[in-house]
């Protein structure tokens, strides 16, 4: 299987309507922002972007995103990793907010993951 390559445009694209790239695959970078008994073992919540992103930009350039895989692979993952990821895109995601409400995010399948840093 091969892993598409975004520029800014096509992830800005993806981003904006997910729904519309339903099974296509991608390289994902992201710095995880929630892995924890909320989320669960086989799914994390991360600031994602189509390319690696400098330590302070994450949260100033990141996307919102939802993550979800074998519990297995994921387990030595754990909030502030970067990590390269090679995903599925599974549409749009749905979920309540701690501060009450609700989101909207991207929702990918993770194929592989790597940590490369933290964030």
């Amino acid at each position: 299987m091969s892993y598409a390559t975004l520029t800014s445009r096509s992830w800005a694209l993806l981003v904006k309507a997910p729904d519309n790239y339903l099974g296509n695959t991608y390289k994902v970078w992201g710095c995880i922002s929630q892995f924890d008994a909320a989320t669960g073992d086989d799914t994390f919540r991360a600031q994602a972007s189509y390319r690696n992103l400098a330590e302070a930009y994450w949260y100033l350039d990141g996307v919102n995103a939802v993550f979800t895989g074998d519990a297995t692979q994921l387990a030595d993952y754990v909030e502030t990793d970067v990590v390269q990821m090679n995903v599925i895109g599974l549409g749009s995601y749905t979920y309540a907010t701690q501060i009450g409400g609700s989101t909207t995010v991207p929702l990918f399948e993770v194929n592989t993951i790597k940590r490369i840093g933290s964030c």
